[in-house]
């Protein structure tokens, strides 16, 4: 017969039994969260080491892309000087060519007079030639400094235009007018589609050069010589961005004209004296005066959209 004495042993040796089962589950507990801190410790660690490295080899390629920004500026720049250079050397020649021409009808003059042979008709030579020669040298005198004064606004003086408020149609239609006298004898017409007392701050000599030279891109090149044509410009506001949509229906361009047409000195019309930097300084001052940016879009027989964001200065 079983006494009261051994089933109550009986029962705390159970629960012995059952405290040490427990307690060998909470040291196995313990131990499992004590290792899993360890290696979340250990991870942490990992991902700060990866961290700094991360940051170590971004900081690093971001000085290289930066070596690479400004070499690429250098490259661009001497690119541009050595186009210059070479530019500016043919209007320069034909002028010394025709003042030498002129120096030489000069001499010879001089010569006849001293031995008492100059004739009448030999006067009238004379005037002859010398007038055609400084024509010529005005000529090529008035190219060269077109091309100076080009290359002079590519740079973007950022001292020259003062920022100010302009009720922008108003302001392009007094550049559409000062191209009026161009446009009739180019046959082309110019709509503007702009909001009424469109007010914003902005650079208006620097919003002025990109309009004379769109402009004066489409009249040298969208249309052919005694073509009718028209150019469509569209100007919203959105936000801080001013937007301007520049649409002819001309001649277009191939792929290839398209994917250079902002590089310096592109043109299709340097024999009528096109310098090829109008499209590179529009460029230039959307991107480097206005942070904007500039797209083109165009194929053969289709004409060109020229798609420009430029940021400006909200009212408040």
């Amino acid at each position: 017969m079983v006494s009261y004495t051994d089933n109550r042993i009986e029962a705390l040796e159970q629960q012995l039994k059952l405290f040490k089962e427990s307690s060998r589950q909470s040291d196995l507990v313990r131990k499992r969260y004590q290792d899993a801190l360890s290696i979340l410790k250990q991870k942490d660690l990992e991902l700060k080491q990866s961290k700094q490295l991360i940051e170590k080899d971004l900081d690093m390629l971001k000085a290289m892309q930066q070596q690479l920004v400004e070499k690429e500026k250098l490259a661009a720049l001497g690119s541009l000087v050595a186009g210059v250079a070479h530019e500016v050397n043919t209007p320069i020649g034909v002028a010394m060519t025709s003042i030498s021409a002129c120096s030489e009808e000069i001499r010879q003059l001089k010569k006849s007079y001293q031995a008492e042979e100059l004739s009448e008709s030999e006067m009238d030579a004379f005037f002859e030639t010398v007038d055609e020669s400084m024509r010529l040298a005005k000529t090529g005198l008035d190219q060269a400094a077109r091309l100076i004064s080009s290359f002079k606004m590519i740079s973007v003086d950022q001292n020259i235009d003062d920022i100010r408020l302009i009720d922008v149609c108003d302001y392009l239609r007094d550049i559409i007018r000062t191209f009026q006298n161009q446009l009739k004898k180019t046959k082309i017409q110019v709509e503007l589609d702009c909001p009424q007392h469109m007010m914003v701050k902005t650079y208006p000599g620097s919003l002025s050069q990109i309009m004379n030279n769109l402009l004066s891109n489409v009249i040298n090149h969208a249309y052919e010589p005694e073509q009718s044509g028209i150019v469509h410009i569209q100007i919203e506001q959105k936000e801080n961005r001013l937007n301007l949509l520049f649409e002819d229906y001309g001649k277009g361009m191939d792929e290839s004209l398209k994917e250079s047409v902002f590089q310096p000195f592109i043109t299709t019309a340097r024999n009528r004296g096109g310098s090829g930097l109008g499209l590179n300084i529009v460029y230039n001052l959307v991107v480097q005066r206005f942070s904007g940016e500039i797209e083109v879009q165009s194929k053969p027989g289709e004409g060109s959209r020229f798609i420009i964001s430029l940021v400006v200065e909200t009212l408040e």
